[in-house]
């Protein structure tokens, strides 16, 4: 661990790492959550304490300034993502980690795809979208799914996460969109012999993540704590989503979108 004692030195900014995929995101809630990076390209960029439609996002982060970002960086190395960049991943496409395993047929141009983006995003192979774009977890329009907290959770010694759950409402459509999400692995495994994400779903928010598994060790008693807070602000908080989009990634706080035509 690396301890900050110098009492002129307030903490840290993260310095995120290149890593290049796409992934099927739910569509924000906002008609403020998107920002054209160039013509056919849109970034994600939640004006979360702007916009009402955004609450459950401003809560959030709220709960996260509340714990004081910088003591959670000195502490437990940890690197809070912005607000701006909060999303929930339905299901997690090929990204930079996969091509090893990629069959050869497709390895070279996925490849070429991934180290290219965001430039090649609206370029993209058919081989490579075509089986996400037509899955109806994105031809879908009206899923019309609603989450609820369901508390603050710390990952694989890595990242710390807003797990949520389906409402009560919404369970039969979760399930829809779990069998979903394994026909479209099935899929892609059979295209490209890689495993792209997990069988079972579990809809989250990424708050951060640890530099180092000491730190989220050491963070991981605290968790229970926190949680609390959150739990009490979410209580009776609602996340909607109607439908889902292809969004590529260039690292943990840079994601976008072909705008719509």
């Amino acid at each position: 661990m690396i301890h900050v004692t110098n009492k002129k030195v307030a903490g840290f900014d993260p310095r995120w790492a290149p890593f290049h995929g796409f992934s099927i995101l739910f569509n924000n809630p906002s008609s403020r959550c998107l920002q054209e990076r160039r013509s056919g390209i849109l970034d994600l960029a939640n004006d979360v304490y702007n916009d009402s439609a955004l609450d459950f996002y401003k809560i959030l982060h709220e709960g996260v300034t509340r714990l004081n970002i910088d003591s959670l960086t000195n502490n437990f190395l940890f690197c809070a993502l912005p607000p701006n960049t909060y999303h929930v991943t339905l299901w997690g496409g090929l990204n930079d980690r996969h091509v090893p395993q990629i069959d050869l047929q497709y390895g070279s141009i996925v490849q070429n795809w991934l180290s290219n983006l965001p430039e090649s995003f609206c370029d993209a192979s058919k081989d490579i979208f075509q089986l996400p774009a037509t899955s109806p977890l994105c031809t879908k329009r009206d899923w019309n799914v609603n989450f609820l907290f369901e508390g603050l959770k710390l990952w694989n010694n890595s990242v710390l996460v807003a797990a949520l759950r389906p409402d009560p409402k919404s369970v039969s459509i979760f399930d829809q969109l779990c069998e979903e999400r394994r026909q479209l692995s099935k899929q892609v495994q059979g295209r490209f012999n890689v495993v792209t994400d997990s069988e079972i779903y579990e809809p989250h928010v990424s708050l951060g993540y640890f530099a180092n598994e000491e730190g989220a060790q050491k963070a991981s008693s605290f968790v229970d704590e926190w949680n609390q807070w959150f739990s009490n602000s979410l209580q009776d908080r609602i996340l909607s989503f109607n439908n889902a989009s292809i969004y590529g990634l260039t690292d943990m706080v840079t994601f976008f979108k072909a705008a719509d035509k």
